[in-house]
Order: structure tokens, then sequence, then C-alpha cells
């Protein structure tokens, strides 16, 4: 497989000898999430949040492209990352076509729909390292799955068994069926540690075009100009 070469200048890498640090010492304060991943395999990590902006782990391949029947929306709550536990906000997770048409009946799911992002190959020898890294950064309800990802409509994956993050329905910072209109009032408002909620998502818009032309879909833009709307009132 042919991937593109990763310019330095887009990562915001730290340190190897500072990541393995920081991973050894988040390791005893949280344990591995969901599904297993086998040590002894490479480690393809698939973004579709701020991971496609704010890669903070060594890389030595990525790839953009896309994941069926899943939707991208701003259903789990962050209480550590772009809120408090007081006043969380809200960041991304994926929902199954199924569940989101179950969840929101009048605003179904098109079929045919993909949700783009950056899978990245965490660069050999450090994926223990990483894992662990990204177990604590992802620990506010998200849990482990594997997705494969594409790059053209009718063709075969460009990379399997890519590890994604994903806060469940059943997770305690799951959201639930809320509006976009109030999805939109949590995100003009909200801060945490990591900045503020606006900024999580406009950077992600601005990613998304950024790498194609077709992936920001229309729930994405639209939630984009609510906020934006918000702002300026």
């Amino acid at each position: 497989m042919s991937v593109p070469a990763v310019a330095s200048s887009s990562i915001e890498a730290q340190p190897e000898a500072e990541l393995a640090s920081v991973a050894l010492d988040t390791a005893t304060q949280t344990t591995a999430l969901g599904a297993p991943w086998e040590a002894n395999r490479p480690l393809w990590v698939f973004g579709y949040g701020s991971i496609i902006y704010r890669v903070d782990f060594p890389i030595e391949d990525q790839v953009f492209g896309f994941i069926h029947g899943r939707k991208r929306a701003f259903l789990q709550k962050s209480h550590d990352h772009r809120g408090t536990p007081e006043a969380p906000g809200r960041v991304c997770t994926l929902i199954p076509h199924v569940e989101w048409n179950s969840m929101f009946p009048d605003d179904p799911a098109d079929p045919q729909s993909v949700c783009w992002g950056m899978a990245y190959k965490v660069k050999s020898g450090m994926e223990q390292e990483v894992k662990r890294h990204l177990d604590y950064r992802e620990k506010d309800g998200y849990t482990v799955d594997f997705v494969d990802v594409f790059q053209e409509p009718n063709g075969s994956p460009v990379v399997s068994q890519v590890l994604v993050y994903v806060g469940v329905s059943s997770n305690p910072s799951f959201a639930g069926a809320s509006s976009l209109e109030d999805t939109a009032k949590v995100i003009a408002m909200a801060q945490g540690p990591s900045g503020t909620n606006r900024d999580y998502l406009f950077k992600l818009c601005e990613s998304l075009r950024m790498h194609h032309p077709e992936a920001l879909d229309p729930y994405l833009a639209k939630l984009e100009a609510m906020v934006k709307s918000l702002l300026v009132k």
C-alpha cells in the first residue's frame, strides 16, 4: 500500500522521550479501554475529531479517508478537555446509522453518507506507549473499536483494523438526543483545560475543508454556522 509521506510541520508531537514518560506515568491511572489491541501488530489510529488536527504522538504514515455506516456528531460531553465537570462541553463521537435513526427519526442518516477523517500509523516501536497515552487522553467515556478506512466510494479498504475511540450511547458522558440548537449553545459557551469548545469545532471544520472538498458534512457545516451566529449576537 502506498501512503502519503508525513510532513513534520503538520505534527504537533511531543518528543519521544517525553511521550514515553507521560505514557508510563498515566498507565497507572487508567486501564485499557474497550476491545484489546494486540501489541505485536502495527497500530493505526483513526481521528475524526481533535486527533485530525492535534497529533500529540509520533507517526510515520497517514491516510485521509472515510468510514462507512456511522455519523459524526457532537453528542459526547467533555468534562476534562473542552468543558468542566460543572459545565461540560460537547465533542465528537460516532453514532451507527441505525442508532442515529432511532434517536432522530425526523432527521434520518443518509445510508450513502460517510465520515471523513485521518488514519495515522503510529511510529514503530512506540505503539504500546502511544496506546496508553491515547487511552488517557480519551478517558472521558470513550471505548475502543476498529474500522476499515476507504478512499474510493466502491473501493477496497486502504487500511483495515484501524483503532478508533468512540463514545457509545451507554457511556456516562453521552449527551443523548440533543437538538442541534442546544448543542450549538453549549459549544458557543463552554471552555476547559484544552481551550474553548468553539475552537474544537472550528479547527475540525477547517481541517476537513483543507483535506478534501467533500469532507465537511452538512451536519458539521450547519452546526458551525449556528455557533458563529450565536457568537455575534
